[in-house]
């Protein structure tokens, strides 16, 4: 058993050097990947964070809400994550991400112990039910981070399933954008909202949009006026967002 276990963390030590070797890994606008190790009882992933996207205190001060939906997001994972997180189960390894703030260098860190970890890989769900699962825990990440300043007229407040759609909840102030102009430009909005989506080619966006397309979930902005409370919602089907992920081959 000794031996087999020596085996096996000379494996994990590889595949994580092999990993790291690739740092920095990209994630877009949300920050870079900076170190992959494995110290011999944890890996440990270390995350550069732009901070104009991710709130390092927020995360800090959620601990449990980070860690809950970091444990979401493994249940029924792709083949060769899935083979990792086995690997490390046979190394009694536990998970430690780390991140960082680009600007302050303030840090948050998640913890998953080799038992949590056990526990996420024996986890039998229902694919239909853990993409359902995926889906709720990315919110539940981005949720932390709201409300945010989309521009000087919107602050979207939060982000949340509404029947077929996942809705962005868009606070507008009328001053500055009546919702009559949004319904009257409602073509040029979503042209613009799907532009922007489809050049977004990070992997954080990429794995949103295609978990939305597994779920058959629209992504919705619902704008709401601050003071008549009228609302106005661009929808962006399921079908365009396909076409999202076949441009970036990412497939559904």
């Amino acid at each position: 058993m000794i031996v087999m276990t020596g085996c096996q963390e000379a494996k994990l030590k590889t595949v994580i050097g092999i990993a790291n070797k690739q740092c920095p890994l990209d994630m877009g606008e949300v920050g870079n990947i900076t170190s992959i190790i494995y110290d011999g009882d944890n890996v440990v992933y270390t995350l550069n964070m732009n901070e104009e996207i991710t709130n390092i205190k927020i995360l800090k001060d959620n601990p449990e809400s980070m860690k809950s939906s970091i444990k979401m997001m493994f249940q029924n994972p792709a083949a060769d994550v899935k083979e990792m997180l086995k690997l490390m189960a046979k190394c009694n390894s536990g998970l430690h991400m780390i991140f960082v703030g680009n600007k302050s260098g303030e840090q948050a860190v998640c913890e998953l112990t080799a038992e949590e970890l056990k526990e996420v890989i024996n986890t039998n769900a229902d694919p239909a039910q853990s993409g359902q699962t995926k889906l709720e825990a990315q919110l539940k990440m981005a949720n932390l981070q709201f409300p945010m300043q989309a521009s000087e007229e919107v602050v979207v407040e939060k982000i949340e399933i509404i029947g077929e759609s996942v809705v962005y909840i868009c606070s507008v102030d009328e001053e500055l954008c009546p919702i009559s102009q949004i319904e009257e430009n409602a073509a040029e909005v979503k042209e613009g909202i799907v532009s922007t989506l489809a050049s977004q080619t990070d992997p954080a966006t990429q794995i949103f949009i295609k978990t939305c397309v597994e779920n058959n979930k629209n992504i919705t902005y619902r704008y709401i006026g601050k003071d008549s409370g009228k609302q106005y919602d661009v929808v962006i089907p399921v079908s365009d967002l396909k076409k999202m992920l076949i441009k970036n081959k990412i497939s559904s």
